[in-house]
């Protein structure tokens, strides 16, 4: 049997292995202790300390490509793509006041409310790119039709101008907002602009290309593919 065993291939013996083993998973973390990490995360501070160190990092860059620009002639046409949800805007009191959950519905009268405070190291930012002649797009996955009540909560929260402000369509249906958010740059792109970054609290905010950097900021409270 031993002799036999020798002639099987390692992959056959490991299937087998498999087969006859029972399996076993480890319980995950509880969900109760998740939930109060994670509001601790928030009240302590960490959360916008870790904000403050992505967003400054992320606004060194910008002023060191836009005093770079200023030097070459002819000019390049300057932008950066910002987020709104966890990126420019917080939603965090309504995602305190539902324990993290909440439906579609939910999640839309919340926006159609129109009140939701500006991230102060995003806003920081965003005034930090317009001095230095930085256009600025907004690029998010609410949806179309949410598109008035997002203006005014942006004007209202102190983000006053902006080049563009693109919102998913009523009718996409992808699972992920990445085809959406990459194809938005592109177009933002073919209008002649460089974007030099590309800042969001979700991995989907970044990825796709058509920016020269990424900045992921921090987000434990959900994610979007």
């Amino acid at each position: 049997m031993k002799q036999l065993l020798n002639k099987l291939p390692f992959a056959l013996i490991l299937s087998a292995t498999f087969l006859f083993s029972p399996l076993s998973f480890s319980e995950p973390p509880n969900l109760t202790v998740i939930k109060n990490e994670v509001k601790q995360y928030h009240d302590s501070g960490q959360y916008e300390k870790e904000l403050a160190k992505v967003t400054h990092k992320a606004q060194q860059y910008i002023d060191h490509q836009a005093r770079l620009n200023h030097s070459h002639n002819p000019h390049q046409k300057l932008a950066i793509v910002l987020d709104i949800d966890e990126t420019s805007l917080s939603n965090y009191k309504y995602m305190i006041k539902r324990d993290f959950t909440g439906t579609h519905s939910q999640f839309h009268h919340d926006i159609m409310a129109a009140n939701a405070p500006a991230i102060k190291p995003t806003l920081a930012l965003y005034k930090d790119a317009l001095h230095h002649g930085v256009k600025v797009f907004f690029v998010t996955g609410r949806h179309q039709s949410e598109y008035d009540a997002t203006k005014r909560n942006l004007i209202k929260a102190g983000y006053t101008q902006w080049a563009g402000l693109y919102l998913r369509p009523n009718n996409y249906h992808n699972k992920s907002i990445i085809p959406f958010k990459s194809h938005t740059r592109e177009l933002i792109s073919q209008k002649g602009y460089t974007i030099l970054a590309t800042i969001g609290d979700q991995y989907s905010d970044l990825k796709g290309g058509f920016a020269e950097k990424g900045f992921k900021l921090p987000n434990p409270y959900y994610y979007l593919p």
